[in-house]
């Protein structure tokens, strides 16, 4: 049910501050809200995305320019109230009986907008009532969030059966990247991870660097992440259709880059390919091997006992898993983010190879070898 949802987001939105101007706001009429009556239909299913980005990188500047430019896509932003785009709008809270949610107010470019403190859902309920009035829906998470906690919710929970997780976007502060990682002394930081989990990096205020330094930062946002797409402004200023409706998590996604750089990261992407067709049996129990029963047994260890993760003993901890496999019954997608994976059978028209892509912590390519029975590309 959607519990999860709002126990996910409430449990991720933590404070920051932004000093950006707030736009103009024009309320918009609601319709009462009666929990559950929301009557199936047949409109399509609505992409959603998700941005993150650590303090300070741009996230303000980028729902700021959304909610009040004339960029015609009809936008719900559902805004962290304690994050920093607090300060692109502040809506009174509705009451309905003894329930608070947050109140949907219409910008004037056509986009909607809503700041949440802990019920999300009542607010994505509320949204869905209003279906029709927008195409695409964008959740701001704050910088200290992880943003694939959020993510699994859009696979697991049936009450949000007309939305479908579209891709995660994560803004990178150009001019203090390298200062973050000097101050984390050797540590994976949330940065890393941010990126980690990323289908487009922005690196914003790019004004601020010249291209030496801003090649190396994409050699080190690649050495993370080889199968994210940067894309690079300043001001948080883009294209919206490099980071909305990009089908990072569909069957149309582009095969990964192979590009590795020999950065120094605890973080890194491994691309597994095979030319053996494998039953679809023994690919999920590959995965839960390596997503499931390697973090139970660190869980039982003596490490965990003591407080220490798997980061911090060397442990392997995979963030992300995407890739295309073919089996006896045709090909395959799989998508996972942390300890959760999805697998949708696909047309295999126009995969160049089939390939599994992982991305964490400490990886091990000894051992994801002999988990898959695939090898390194």
């Amino acid at each position: 049910n959607t519990t999860n949802l709002l126990h996910l987001l409430s449990c991720r939105m933590l404070v920051d501050d932004s000093d950006d101007e707030a736009p103009c706001l024009i309320p918009a009429e609601v319709p009462t809200l009666v929990s559950g009556s929301v009557a199936e239909d047949d409109t399509p299913n609505i992409p959603v995305t998700i941005i993150t980005g650590y303090l300070g990188a741009g996230k303000t500047s980028l729902l700021t320019y959304i909610l009040k430019e004339q960029h015609g896509k009809r936008i719900a932003v559902i805004v962290n109230e304690y994050g920093e785009g607090a300060a692109v709008e502040q809506p009174g809270a509705l009451g309905v009986g003894n329930e608070k949610y947050e109140e949907w107010l219409e910008m004037t470019n056509g986009c909607l907008c809503c700041a949440v403190k802990s019920n999300a859902v009542m607010a994505i309920e509320k949204l869905m009532e209003k279906s029709g009035k927008f195409d695409y829906v964008l959740i701001e998470t704050t910088g200290l969030a992880d943003p694939g906690n959020i993510g699994q919710t859009f696979w697991v929970d049936e009450g949000l059966s007309k939305l479908y997780l579209d891709g995660i976007v994560t803004l990178c502060d150009a001019y203090n990247f390298n200062k973050t990682f000097q101050e984390a002394g050797g540590k994976v930081t949330e940065c890393e991870r941010q990126i980690a989990l990323a289908d487009v990096v922005i690196l914003n205020k790019l004004d601020l660097i010249n291209d030496t330094i801003k090649d190396n930062i994409s050699k080190k946002i690649q050495s993370i992440n080889s199968s994210c797409d940067i894309q690079y402004t300043s001001y948080s200023r883009i294209d919206l259709d490099t980071i909305l409706g990009i089908q990072a998590y569909s069957s149309a996604a582009p095969p990964p880059s192979t590009i590795e750089h020999n950065i120094s990261s605890a973080i890194s992407t491994v691309t597994m390919t095979t030319d053996i067709i494998m039953k679809r049996g023994d690919i999920e129990s590959a995965l839960e091997t390596l997503l499931w029963e390697d973090l139970d047994s660190f869980s039982n260890s003596d490490n965990k006992k003591e407080s220490h993760s798997m980061e911090d003993t060397g442990g392997m901890n995979i963030l992300r898993l995407k890739g295309k496999l073919q089996t006896p019954d045709g090909w395959i997608m799989i998508q996972g983010v942390r300890d959760m994976f999805d697998i949708t059978e696909i047309k295999g028209d126009n995969i160049p190879y089939q390939h599994l892509v992982f991305i964490g912590v400490h990886l091990d390519r000894v051992r994801l070898c002999d988990v898959t029975k695939m090898r390194v590309r």
